[in-house]
């Protein structure tokens, strides 16, 4: 049930990202939704699920809308698991941990991606990157990361969302 329940959470996150937030880019800037969503997910479950569930975010987000297969999963995942290593040292009720990650994750993203599209020459300027996009995403992240961890975290608390121990 909670691998199904994720999924839903993913797919719903990945519907509004390309279609109902594509209304409100900020100077052409869309938040990364995904992002956050594995930011919180990292935060909330541990490295494991943390680098699980960026992979499949970033796999579906590459299949559908990427330049390069591959790309975003490995970001994500790499990103999840590294946020997730704190996981047990994160005071889960505080909502100022993923603003603080999520600025972090989407600076580090940035980086990661252009370092990928500059390897597979896809590369772009990246003063531009940071001076137009980087900053104004990084705000956009941070204040949308407040209402979606918010959410995901209500819903981790039901039970069929719970962390099953042995």
């Amino acid at each position: 049930m909670r691998v199904l329940a994720v999924s839903f959470i993913i797919i719903i996150n990945f519907l509004i990202q390309s279609t109902f937030l594509q209304h409100f880019r900020i100077l052409g800037v869309l938040p990364n939704t995904s992002l956050i969503v594995v930011v919180g997910f990292s935060i909330l479950w541990g490295k494991k699920s943390g680098a699980i569930i960026g992979f499949f975010t970033g796999m579906l987000q590459d299949i559908l809308l990427g330049n390069m297969i591959g790309a975003n999963a490995l970001i994500y995942m790499l990103i999840g698991y590294n946020i997730g290593i704190l996981e047990k040292k994160i005071y889960k009720d505080n909502h100022l941990a993923p603003i603080f990650f999520t600025t972090i994750s989407t600076i580090l993203y940035q980086l990661m991606y252009y370092v990928i599209m500059y390897i597979a020459h896809n590369g772009a300027n990246i003063i531009f990157l940071f001076r137009k996009i980087v900053f104004l995403e990084v705000i956009y992240n941070a204040v949308l990361s407040i209402f979606i961890y918010s959410i995901l975290y209500k819903l981790t608390r039901h039970p069929y969302m719970k962390v099953k121990t042995r």
